[in-house]
């Protein structure tokens, strides 16, 4: 049960001197700003997603060196757009902008928006372009921004240029871009040449031995790694490398009392460290599994950082779950509800630099929905089914529907109740919205049957029901569309057959990028599968389920094996090289693509919700959208 993307933006490539992207979206009052200064500037959506939107959002990225933090920006409604203000704080060097409303993106086709600021001399200020370098590197990955190399490396040679003294600092980020901008062995050979002129300078410091040992140690030269992890270990015997490296040992343990016994040695030497809570919360949850309420008391009285709302949830759904001392389970929830109603209003935890202040805040209602969903499951187990249903209702109500098991399960206590009238008007709100998974709908069906004496007309009134989400969906996924080549590929499938991109022509592509280890890819294919079975009689749609980043040195035999013990009818394309996910630009998985019939994306979709019944939606619509008849109203 249990278990939030902040998916968006990033940069223009253009002269430094330049603000205004080539769409003339983004402009600034003044095209040069001033460290210290106001920064105004306005957004034209004109051709983009957010053409029509109501309301808009800049999502600002503000960094300083390698380092950058969101702001989140209202913007006003202005004749040639929407206008918006943000002054730097003290050391930013730059920024990095994205545009959205709700869940709506402009990320400038992958490449976002950005700004420098600059001195007095009009040059960007030392750390501008290294900062935008990163974000193509290091850090942008995580908020959206497309990894680019080759750009990346240009924006760092320029930064040398202006500030030689930066060439050693910007090391690690360089070693990342020449990674993404080369492959294979050519990216190898560049990356150790990297690696080493580091070695060579003077005074290496303790941070930079870890880096070489890693780095060293991840292209396979173990002797040259292990000798750079000893001098890191001889000049902080207790630093961050030799933290890493008992971290790296503890994870890769798989004997459950070794790995017990790196994680509570750990916690002893380094109590303050980040990852204390995720090592001991294993141990918490074993001690509450065999009832040892003391040990887990204990632990958590000598660790209070393990006192979370989630472990408390996790101990109290693990007892749910084997049905045993709900009495127990029900005061864990309890105090898990308290730890997260608390949290929301007053975090004890800083808000995390790469999260927006509205969405750190939903990340935290979301927490409290997962544990008042807990606690109503503990309360409808126990018999008081009036107290349940309020706390599934928080479930439901925190979590803006977006787990299906928490909706599954209010739609459940509604529909078994008395009031009719109320649930169905409530799973009605469901399917409008979009949250109607096929239980809901049975849920609803069951109580139309019993108040119109029948099924009849019943998918009728589900249609009518759901057709402001379906008109939502469509919309924003109209919204969404784009129109890039795809890149060409010549794979094998399984069973050796060659499937290339020209021998799909004429067909709607569904391209799913997936590997056996990807739990989101896991979790999503049972309704890929829903999908290939409603559209595996037309013949003019197909579904190609890429094999990439597999582990193991058998990749074909570890995909064989998946895909026939789960008895799904994938046609799997093996990428074993990886060609083909590079080609595609993928940063995670799972990756949807799906291509018309002339071999154009169309459409790109990450990761999985949760929800499969959304998920085949969302799929159908956007293969429906590509229709030739109706290609001509939504170019």
């Amino acid at each position: 049960m249990k278990n939030l993307l902040l998916l968006l933006l990033c940069l223009c490539w253009l002269p430094l001197a330049q603000a205004q992207t080539p769409t003339g979206s983004l402009t600034l009052k003044q095209a040069q700003p001033k460290a210290g200064q106001e920064v105004r500037f306005t957004y034209n959506p004109a051709g983009t997603v957010l053409e029509k939107a109501a309301s808009v959002t800049a999502l600002v990225y503000a960094y300083d060196q390698n380092k950058p933090k969101a702001h989140e920006i209202e913007l006003k409604k202005v004749k040639a757009g929407w206008e918006g203000r943000f002054r730097p704080e003290a050391g930013v060097d730059g920024a990095v902008l994205l545009f959205r409303e709700e869940e709506t993106y402009d990320r400038n086709n992958g490449k976002g928006y950005s700004f420098f600021l600059y001195d007095n001399k009009k040059q960007p200020v030392q750390g501008a372009l290294y900062g935008l370098a990163a974000a193509y590197a290091e850090w942008g990955g995580m908020v959206g921004i497309e990894n680019d190399g080759l750009k990346a490396l240009d924006l760092l040679r320029q930064e040398a240029a202006l500030y030689p003294a930066q060439k050693r600092e910007m090391t690690q980020t360089r070693t990342y871009a020449l990674s993404y901008a080369y492959k294979g062995e050519e990216s190898k050979q560049k990356v150790l040449q990297e690696l080493e002129d580091l070695s060579k300078e003077p005074n290496l410091t303790a941070k930079e031995l870890g880096f070489l040992a890693n780095y060293y140690n991840r292209l396979e030269q173990k002797d040259k790694g292990e000798a750079f992890g000893e001098q890191a270990r001889a000049l902080e015997p207790t630093g961050e490398f030799v933290q890493t490296q008992r971290l790296m040992e503890f994870y890769n343990t798989e004997d459950p009392a070794k790995k017990k016994e790196l994680a509570l040695a750990f916690a002893k030497e380094y109590p303050g460290h980040e990852r204390v809570a995720s090592l001991l919360s294993g141990i918490a949850l074993e001690y509450a599994e065999a009832g040892n309420w003391p040990e887990f008391e204990g632990l958590l009285t000598k660790y209070p950082v393990l006192a979370t709302s989630s472990l408390y949830n996790s101990a109290a759904w693990r007892l749910y779950e084997k049905g045993e001392d709900l009495t127990k389970a029900k005061a864990l929830a309890q105090k898990g509800y308290e730890l997260a109603q608390k949290e929301v209003q007053q975090p004890t935890e800083p808000k995390p630099d790469l999260y927006a202040a509205t969405d750190w805040k939903k990340s935290r209602e979301y927490t409290v929905g997962q544990v008042a969903d807990t606690y109503g499951a503990i309360l409808l187990k126990e018999g008081n089914k009036a107290a349940a249903e309020k706390y599934l209702a928080e479930g439901y109500s925190y979590t803006r529907g977006n787990s299906p098991d928490i909706t599954e399960r209010y739609a459940e206590v509604l529909a078994s109740g008395g009031d009719k009238a109320k649930a169905r008007k409530i799973m009605e709100e469901m399917a409008a919205s979009g949250n109607g998974t096929a239980k809901v709908k049975g849920y609803l069906k069951d109580i139309y049957t019993q108040q119109q004496n029948g099924e009849t007309g019943f998918e009728a009134y589900l249609a009518k029901v759901e057709a402001p989400a379906l008109e939502k969906l469509r919309t924003d996924l109209k919204r969404k569309m784009i129109l890039e080549a795809a890149p060409a590929f010549e794979l094998r499938d399984l069973n050796g057959t060659v499937v290339s991109l020209a021998s799909l022509k004429g067909k709607t592509v569904v391209v799913d990028f997936w590997a056996t280890w990807c739990g989101p890819c896991v979790s999503s294919f049972p309704g890929m599968q829903q999908a290939v079975n409603k559209f595996k009689d037309n013949g003019k749609v197909a579904f190609v389920f890429v094999n990439s980043w597999e582990s193991g040195k058998d990749k074909k035999k570890t995909a064989a094996d998946f895909i026939s013990k789960k008895n799904y009818s994938f046609q799997v394309l093996l990428d074993e090289e990886n060609k083909m996910i590079d080609a595609y630009k993928v940063q995670g998985i799972p990756t949807k693509f799906i291509l018309d019939a002339n071999g154009n994306i169309r459409f790109k979709s990450v990761g999985f919700s949760g929800n499969s019944d959304k998920a085949v939606q969302e799929i159908s619509t956007m293969i429906d959208l590509l229709r030739p008849e109706l290609l001509t109203s939504v170019k």
